[in-house]
């Protein structure tokens, strides 16, 4: 009797199978019905059909090749460069800046900076240096395989360069213009898109030019207004220490930094006290550094070994005062040494102390 349950239960499936495996729903279409044309009542408009925005047929069009590139967009790679909308020229403006000084001359001059890095020969064409014509601009591709590569020369082109400045002088418009094309192997000739796609091309190397330009005026002007403020001097307890303007919370973050790219290995920190419990190992010159032209290694006047930085306030800002593993503080001669060579480490990693 205890089988009775499960052989019940196959024969009610069994029986009732129709209702627990209904059909698919998709062999169960819904009927459609025609669906009546809009009755406009007098005096209105009816709505425009999709198909009265469909292109018309041109019998007699010919057929042209389509290009399957992505356009060439004018990149404003400068900070004080832009484009402006429904541009249908290679063109962009520049405003002037506190890098800049006067717009004009600073334009003509990163032009003809850019032909002699390039060795692209470079001539003014009017009385006011405002038209630029260019010598032949070489393209290659790479040919080849593996130790057989080289690059073979594919195309030439020459440009017009114009500056636009406006009546103001605040505002000059970069624009450029193919003047000729040739294929090395063929006479093929450029399509119009083909066309922009190379005016834009050398317009955007003269606004990189501009931008590595002014990028490393910023880099210059941030130097020179940073200052370095870490001196030697005194700590409370009287000890020979090196002391910064920077607040000591502002102190300890940067010295974080420098213990990263410097040998240096924090072992453990106490925050509450200030202090950095470190070990010094003279950071060594890698593969990749030397391949990659990686800037060389500043080696710090400390032995390989254990030691204690503790920061305390002070009335300019921060003392650290250096120590060995037993918590002995350094001497004056070792703090001088020490504070001359992380000037340099400072400089190098932008640091601020």
């Amino acid at each position: 009797m205890q089988y009775w349950i499960p052989a019940s239960l196959v024969a009610s499936l069994f029986i009732s199978g129709c209702s627990l495996f209904p059909e698919d729903v998709a062999e169960q279409a819904p009927e459609t019905k025609p669906v009546a044309e809009l009755k406009v009542p007098a005096g209105l408009v009816a709505a425009k059909k999709p198909a009265q925005f469909d292109i018309p047929a041109a019998p007699n069009a010919p057929v042209t090749e389509v290009e399957l590139k992505s356009p060439m967009q004018v990149l404003a790679l400068a900070t004080n460069s832009r484009v402006e909308e429904e541009e249908k020229e290679a063109r962009i403006w520049f405003e002037r800046s506190e890098f800049t000084g006067e717009l004009l001359p600073y334009l003509r001059k990163n032009v003809q900076d850019f032909g002699a890095e390039k060795q692209i020969e470079i001539t003014q064409k009017d009385q006011d240096a405002l038209v630029f014509e260019t010598g032949w601009v070489s393209r290659f591709e790479e040919e080849g395989f593996w130790l057989w590569k080289d690059m073979v020369e594919k195309e030439q082109s020459r440009f017009l360069v114009v500056l636009e400045p406006k009546s103001h002088g605040r505002s000059v418009g970069l624009r450029v213009q193919l003047l000729e094309h040739r294929f090395i192997d063929n006479d093929t000739k450029l399509s119009a898109i083909a066309q922009k796609r190379e005016e834009v091309y050398f317009l955007n190397r003269l606004v990189d030019k501009v931008a590595t330009v002014e990028l490393a005026q910023i880099r210059q002007k941030k130097a020179q207004s940073r200052q370095i403020t870490l001196t030697t001097g005194f700590d409370a307890e009287g000890n020979a220490a090196m002391l910064t303007g920077q607040p000591i919370d502002s102190a300890w973050s940067q010295l974080e930094l420098m213990f990263e790219q410097n040998g240096f290995l924090v072992n453990d920190l106490d925050r509450t006290n200030y202090t950095f419990f470190l070990t010094y190992q003279q950071p060594e010159a890698g593969f990749w550094d030397s391949l990659w032209g990686s800037q060389e290694t500043i080696a710090v006047p400390l032995t390989p070994g254990d030691y204690q930085l503790v920061l305390s306030k002070s009335q300019v800002g921060t003392s650290l005062s250096w120590r060995d593993s037993s918590g002995k503080a350094f001497t004056a001669d070792q703090i001088t040494a020490l504070h001359q060579t992380l000037v340099q480490i400072i400089r190098k990693d932008n640091i601020d102390l």
